[in-house]
């Protein structure tokens, strides 16, 4: 079998051809990578295979056949071999779940195209035919990677998600280095490896329900409550290794901590009528043990409505930043999503301070500050 660039492709399906290919792949500066995987029915998604390219051959890693990363993680935590991914999110998600390890040196190829104003979030498949004007089917898309035996057919597609990415890498590291934007590149690949870790820090979990809808609007006892449920969600799907809304849908935690009695918590009519028969006992224990407890809530965490004149002043900043991104050619999305952007004038109402935080940091910030701070002094 040959990839679409005509590479040879390799079923690697034992552990000793495995660990000597990780020993080769050391020697190397850059390698091409990329999974599939499963995401059904449960939290975590489940490995299904990891497909790799050198400069002369891609290669199929059957995870179900590999039973020791050691060699594959000494190969990740390598600062000198950059792993081209393309839209890695995903794949970093999977790899930090799944064996506890992500690259140290990361070439988001998504990325990279998005700082040469390629679009925002262009696909692989796009970006191989804008940039090398090649074809790339996308017929095995809701394959079942964790079905064995794998077919020619699900073979060849995983190994042309990788075959290209190394001469793509070499074309958009030309074009960032041209426009002189392969430090923000860099470190916006930093913040993506970064981002990944906050998915499974607790100490997020605990801060879940302010994504929930409307959470802004319950009195301190109610979101204490509607805090404790969240909480536990995020701790039983993962136990589980089931979907949040298998466990519990937002509706259901928004309207069990608004129930002021847990004597009517059988009347509340929950989106699966056996949410209560199998948690019930639990979601009262939860309930109960925090009445008059509020110390752990954070209301300035909520998406409370932005007063006319904080809209006005969004809308001011969104102004700013698509003047900004037309002049660079890149997408406003790129520079600033309005999520971003809420979060910098909420903050502002709170503290009375702009705090270019997080994702605003950095980059971003040597960019937009000059031109946004003063929409706050008038």
């Amino acid at each position: 079998m040959r990839a679409a660039n005509d590479f040879p492709i390799h079923l690697i399906e034992s552990q000793t051809e495995f660990d000597l290919l990780c020993k080769s792949w050391a020697e190397l500066n850059t390698i091409s990578f990329d999974t599939e995987f499963v995401r059904t029915n449960t939290f975590y998604p489940k490995l299904g295979l990891l497909q790799l390219a050198d400069a002369t051959a891609c290669y199929l890693v059957d995870p179900l056949c590999v039973s020791d990363w050691s060699g594959f993680c000494a190969l990740l935590n390598m600062a000198e071999l950059q792993f081209a991914i393309h839209s890695s999110s995903e794949d970093l998600n999977l790899l930090h779940t799944s064996i506890q390890c992500t690259p140290s040196n990361l070439f988001d190829s998504q990325l990279a195209a998005a700082f040469n104003g390629l679009g925002f979030s262009i696909s692989y498949q796009g970006l191989v035919k804008l940039l090398l004007n090649s074809e790339i089917a996308k017929d095995e898309t809701r394959s079942d990677w964790r079905k064995r035996p794998l077919s020619n057919a699900q073979l060849v597609y995983a190994a042309n998600d990788v075959c290209y990415l190394s001469i793509l890498q070499d074309k958009l590291l030309e074009q960032l280095e041209a426009k002189n934007r392969t430090a923000w590149f860099e470190e916006e690949c930093k913040l993506q490896s970064k981002l990944v870790f906050e998915l499974e820090n607790q100490i997020n979990w605990k801060n879940a329900y302010a994504g929930i809808s409307n959470a802004w609007k319950l009195n301190n006892q109610d979101l204490a409550k509607l805090r404790g449920l969240c909480l536990w969600r995020e701790e039983k799907a993962r136990c589980l290794n089931k979907p949040r809304n298998w466990i519990a849908k937002d509706s259901d935690l928004l309207n069990l901590s608004l129930e002021g009695s847990v004597k009517n918590f059988k009347s509340i009519a929950f989106s699966d009528r056996r949410f209560y028969s199998r948690y019930g006992n639990e979601i009262i224990e939860i309930i109960d043990s925090l009445v008059g407890d509020v110390s752990e809530v954070d209301r300035s965490i909520l998406n409370f409505p932005l007063s006319p004149l904080l809209r006005k002043k969004l809308k001011s900043c969104q102004k700013v930043v698509a003047e900004i991104a037309e002049r660079l050619t890149i997408a406003p999305e790129l520079l600033a999503r309005k999520r971003q952007l809420q979060n910098l004038v909420r903050n502002y109402q709170n503290t009375g301070e702009l705090l270019w935080e997080d994702d605003l940091s950095g980059w971003r910030r040597e960019i937009l500050e000059e031109e946004i701070s003063p929409l706050f002094s008038r």
